[in-house]
């Protein structure tokens, strides 16, 4: 068969045909498919190893590589001198752009670098499809942050479990780098710890809310001001509980802003102390009664001589024992001056000591 038969039979270029035939340009598998039937032979004897992988499906092959790596697109490209839109375009397999013979050598040494078989990897990409590809293929930083918050853990904490530095735990989670391999048993042992169901994860990182993503989700504000209330403070000496100051809690209390992890584990510590479940906050959230604020509301003067002539005392003696002056004590039993949630707290307690309940004073 003459070279214009192959191509009248093909409908291939004679001067295409004849570079095929001298190697000056690849003979990729949907040309080599034309041909062999016309030559009537199987398309693999067309084929060496760099057009068998540029086959259709070496997009899937290249991202194997890549993501068993533990690579971004840009750090792939970056450590083999690609340009990122290339690795992009090979990915994805856009107008059947492959990568040259070198780019491809390239690419052969990470694989097996990786511990890959190139050849199995050709054949069926899928073998080296497993769980922990799966895992770091689709929002893997989001995942991880899921996992390390259903620990209620910082990130310097959450790196020690896992063996890792904060910095790379960082990088993770805002998707600037993939764990690697080694990395993905402890992250599944820790994901088992909290009750989280891996392939559930898969599907929908969304799917685990952890009870401080619940708590700054909805109505925060609203559930720090219901704790805080039922600890009887004010805004300042509920920072000092939390370890901040009262302008961040106001803050919070607003929905400025929310608690950091840390001060959230302070609030929870509080809750708890106070026999509330943060888990029932966000699920049903009931607002503590503001004692204080009805207090304030009522006619608390004749509330505080109730409780002095309960005790039997003059008003400086009962200024003594609340920790106040004689004219504090005449300010509040006139009304001229509210007593802050402090002394009300303190009111409160001496009332109790009388088994006197501070409204039926």
């Amino acid at each position: 068969m003459t070279r214009e038969q192959l191509s009248a039979a093909t409908g291939i270029p004679v001067g295409k045909i004849q570079d095929y035939e001298c190697n000056n340009m690849a003979l990729h598998y949907e040309s080599a498919s034309i041909i062999a039937d016309a030559l009537n032979i199987k398309s693999a004897l067309l084929l060496d190893e760099y057009t068998e992988f540029c086959k259709p499906g070496y997009g899937k092959r290249i991202r194997t590589i890549r993501i068993q790596s533990g690579l971004t697109q840009e750090q792939f490209s970056e450590r083999l001198g690609f340009t990122r839109s290339n690795e992009s375009t090979w990915e994805d397999e856009l107008n059947n752009r492959r990568p040259s013979r070198e780019s491809y050598r390239k690419i052969k040494r990470m694989a097996i670098e990786a511990g890959f078989d190139v050849r199995k990897l050709i054949d069926d990409p899928d073998t080296y499809t497993d769980e922990y590809a799966v895992f770091i293929e689709h929002d893997c930083g989001k995942k991880i942050r899921q996992i390390r918050l259903a620990h209620g853990v910082v990130t310097k904490v959450f790196a020690e479990k896992i063996g890792c530095d904060w910095q790379t735990l960082e990088h993770w989670e805002i998707d600037r780098a993939k764990p690697l391999r080694k990395y993905y048993e402890p992250i599944k042992q820790a994901a088992r710890e909290v009750g989280i169901d891996l392939d559930m994860l898969n599907v929908e990182p969304d799917y685990f809310v952890s009870d401080y993503q619940g708590f700054i989700q909805a109505d925060c504000g609203r559930k720090i001001k219901s704790i805080r209330i039922a600890c009887g403070c004010g805004l300042s000496q509920f920072g000092r509980i939390l370890g901040c100051t009262g302008e961040a809690v106001a803050r919070w209390e607003k929905n400025i802003c929310v608690p950091e992890l840390k001060y959230y584990k302070q609030i929870e510590q509080a809750a708890n102390e106070r026999g509330l479940s943060i888990r029932s906050l966000n699920e049903t959230l009931v607002l503590i009664k503001d004692e204080y604020k009805e207090f304030c509301e009522s006619e608390f003067g004749e509330v505080v001589k109730a409780i002095r002539r309960n005790y039997h005392m003059k008003q400086i003696d009962f200024g003594r024992m609340i920790g106040v002056s004689l004219s504090t004590i005449e300010n509040w039993e006139t009304r001229r001056v509210i007593p802050d949630r402090e002394h009300f707290a303190k009111l409160k307690e001496i009332a109790a000591r009388k088994g006197v309940n501070l409204y039926d004073a």
